[in-house]
């Protein structure tokens, strides 16, 4: 099993546009956890979130990390 650490950029430029990444924590009955999302702002975040809450799906188990 690969135990290398994720690295993310704290910005990325996509279109002109400037995305950051925010720290989204969470609870469940396991415990706490902390995922991350790009957005453009605080407010951009916020909404994002809450879309999430409403369409979250699993995706499945990540089995590595390509470079793109």
């Amino acid at each position: 099993m690969n135990t290398s650490p994720i690295q993310m950029p704290l910005t990325t430029v996509v279109n002109g546009r400037t995305w950051r990444l925010f720290g989204v924590d969470y609870s469940t009955a396991d415990g706490e956890f902390a995922t991350y999302i790009y957005a453009l702002s605080m407010e951009h975040a916020v909404a994002i979130v809450e879309e999430l809450k409403q369409t979250a799906r699993l995706g499945g188990q990540l089995e590595g990390w390509v470079k793109a």
